[in-house]
């Protein structure tokens, strides 16, 4: 018992705030360094106007043709629905009948889905 005692005391101790102990690790406040502040390049998104959004809103894929959305999202629905049907995700699962790889799969279904709509807004912008 009193073992335990001490190892939960031990455990205490290291997580307490205790930096006077151990001045070694204490910097002068001057030795501090602030990172410097980035610029952020904000673009208005608003589309409430139009009928669809500019490409901006894709981000990173704002320059990705509509040619190469489509054919990736019929690629990813197939794979996802191959993945659910094979996974057995309707029925009752149980250990011995769910594979991971299948079940990780299928969430290229919903993936598939956001990649139509890029392909619909990228469609839309003429890219």
């Amino acid at each position: 018992m009193k073992l335990l005692f001490i190892a939960f005391l031990g455990a205490c101790a290291a997580f307490a705030p205790t930096t006077t102990l151990r001045p070694a690790v204490q910097r002068p406040a001057s030795a501090l360094r602030v990172a410097p502040a980035m610029e952020l390049q904000v673009q208005d998104t608003w589309w409430g106007d139009k009928d669809y959004p500019d490409s901006v809103v894709l981000g990173i894929g704002k320059n990705v043709p509509s040619a190469v959305y489509g054919p990736a999202s019929a690629v990813a629905l197939a794979i996802g629905l191959y993945c659910v049907a094979q996974s057995n995700l309707l029925n009752i699962l149980s250990g011995s009948t769910i594979n991971g790889w299948y079940v990780a799969g299928s969430l290229m279904v919903p993936y598939s889905w956001g990649l139509h709509v890029a392909c619909w807004i990228q469609k839309q912008n003429g890219k």
